[in-house]
């Protein structure tokens, strides 16, 4: 893993996550976790309306996380209910927090 992604990571690791957001991320954590227990294929398709912003975003920092903490057979999508061009902003970001 890049070096300069790492080091975001780690940064992000520091941040809370408020209980309100534990309880509704719950049922995601224990889909993942079951597929894990399981030994089977962890698929995550992210889905927002132009597929431009934050379905790309979505999907590359879950398959960036499942590298980083090592939880195999995880396989990110991105997908959207209008197809649309990936918005210029959201590959500058990719690139200043290290991908």
């Amino acid at each position: 893993m890049y070096s300069e992604l790492t080091k975001t990571i780690e940064q992000l690791q520091h941040q809370n996550i408020s209980e309100e957001r534990k309880i509704t991320l719950q049922p995601l954590i224990d889909f993942v976790q079951q597929k894990m227990d399981e030994g089977k294929d962890i698929n995550i398709n992210f889905i927002c309306t132009h597929n431009s912003r934050r379905s790309h975003l979505s999907q590359i920092w879950a398959q960036a996380g499942a590298a980083y903490f090592n939880i195999p057979n995880v396989h990110c999508y991105s997908g959207g209910t209008e197809e649309t061009a990936l918005f210029p902003k959201v590959a500058e970001t990719l690139i200043n927090q290290g991908f």
